[in-house]
């Protein structure tokens, strides 16, 4: 199947922080937005946008591939972010975006992330093939 991803889509996405979203080791209680989760709210981001505007077969979907993000700001609990992404580059199925996420006051991550489209009945017979050779 082809698909006709275009750079320059962009989808921008608002999240409220929540505790499960958090660091657990800076200080006791509530804490800040951790990096492992603004990189799954970024990811997520750029896979709705493909989804949304693009992949409208639901055999179809994206993985992951790469990210390249720096997290420059903390972000408490309760606060609201805006996440962004645009499409930058497309090789095929490996497409490459642009991210940033902003909380209310300020810029609190910028960076690159890229995805690959995937057929899920193949990959997931991929997968069932490496687990069975792992003796999963």
């Amino acid at each position: 199947m082809s698909f006709e991803v275009k750079s320059g889509f962009t989808k921008e996405r608002k999240i409220r922080i929540n505790s499960d979203q958090t660091t657990s080791f800076l200080w006791e209680g509530e804490n800040v937005l951790s990096t492992p989760s603004l990189i799954s709210e970024i990811e997520e981001t750029c896979r709705l946008l493909l989804k949304e505007q693009f992949i409208s077969d639901p055999n179809w979907d994206s993985v992951g591939t790469l990210v390249d993000v720096r997290h420059i700001a903390a972000t408490s609990v309760g606060a609201e972010v805006l996440l962004k992404s645009k499409v930058i580059l497309v090789n095929g199925k490996r497409i490459m975006f642009e991210v940033k996420a902003f909380d209310n006051l300020e810029k609190i991550a910028e960076g690159r992330h890229e995805r690959f489209i995937i057929n899920i009945p193949e990959f997931k017979d991929k997968f069932n093939v490496k687990r069975n050779k792992l003796g999963i």
